[in-house]
């Protein structure tokens, strides 16, 4: 098994329209990576520029953050090519690391942008190593930066930061000095491609919970009156309907709560976020975690409060 840990370099337009509008919101320009063992220890490394074709003009941001030389990326090869070559190194089945959720998207985003095979037809399982560090310091919410976590490590700083093979490099430092039961338990999964059916959808249990991530469907109210959504069970007891405690609400139509009891585990605290793919369909993304009496009537008067103001 190989690790591959990679970071992207992208460009993006300077003319101000958002993303939604364009077929390629952010271009690649650099790809670098490393490949580490079952012992995380460094057996190759991967660096290529790549020369734009949709937004040839680079940001100037980029070019700052980047410090870009006049012409480097002009030297590089077009994206198939790299791509591919990149692919190609990275072997049969790799394991994707990345520091953040963005990237693996971004490739996928490209690659379908000139037409390549896919890398896969539904979610791809991947170590999230920005992720996996906020558990390690016992706060999954808080995002920190490459850096931030190089300093709190006191890892050397060996290569200077702010290019695709250094960070890549620095992320799969941070990833050896992950525990193992962090990366075990730290699951996280790209969301390009949704599961292609029900039976595939992505169930993912805990001690303290589970995550439901659905299939695609073309009706938003349709998912939100599906019972296989919105029904509360308990997973404890096998996935056992339980009676409801708080009926589901929202404050803003994107997020949405309730919570349920069961006779033997107590009560169960659901949330459900409701999102759009690449493909103009929406799923869900349902957590269910055990709460106690306090909590389920602090979420009473938020359902008050939300339905108050409609």
């Amino acid at each position: 098994m190989s690790y591959i840990v990679f970071d992207l370099e992208w460009n993006q337009p300077q003319d101000g329209k958002h993303s939604d509008e364009r077929e390629l919101a952010f271009e690649i320009i650099e790809i670098g990576a490393v490949k580490l063992n079952d012992d995380f220890k460094l057996i190759g490394k991967y660096q290529q520029l790549i020369r734009p074709q949709v937004y040839q003009e680079i940001n100037w941001r980029i070019r700052k953050m980047l410090a870009l030389k006049p012409g480097e990326l002009s030297k590089g090869k077009l994206f198939p090519q790299a791509a591919q070559e990149f692919l190609d190194w990275c072997g049969k089945d790799p394991v994707w690391c990345t520091w953040g959720p963005q990237d693996l998207t971004e490739l996928q985003r490209n690659m379908a942008y000139y037409g390549m095979e896919p890398l896969s037809t539904g979610p791809i399982r991947y170590m999230n190593v920005q992720k996996m560090y906020g558990v390690l310091c016992g706060n999954c919410a808080q995002s920190k930066a490459l850096e931030t976590a190089v300093d709190e490590l006191e890892l050397r700083k060996d290569v200077p930061f702010h290019r695709a093979y250094s960070d890549a490099y620095y992320t799969g430092k941070v990833l050896a000095r992950i525990p193992e039961e962090i990366r075990r338990d730290c699951v996280t999964y790209d969301l390009y491609h949704l599961p292609e059916s029900r039976k595939k959808e992505i169930h993912i249990n805990g001690p303290e919970g589970e995550c439901l991530i659905t299939t695609g469907y073309n009706d938003r109210e349709v998912l939100l009156r599906d019972p296989h959504v919105m029904t509360i069970q308990c997973g404890k007891c096998g996935g056992i309907t339980v009676k409801t405690a708080v009926r589901w609400f929202t404050a803003n139509n994107k997020v949405y709560f309730a919570a349920g009891e069961c006779r033997e585990h107590g009560y169960i605290a659901a949330k459900l976020r409701v999102r759009k793919n690449e493909q103009n369909l929406y799923y869900a993304e349902r957590e269910y975690s055990y709460t106690d009496l306090t909590a389920v009537e602090e979420m009473k008067q938020q359902r008050r409060d939300a339905l108050a103001k409609h």
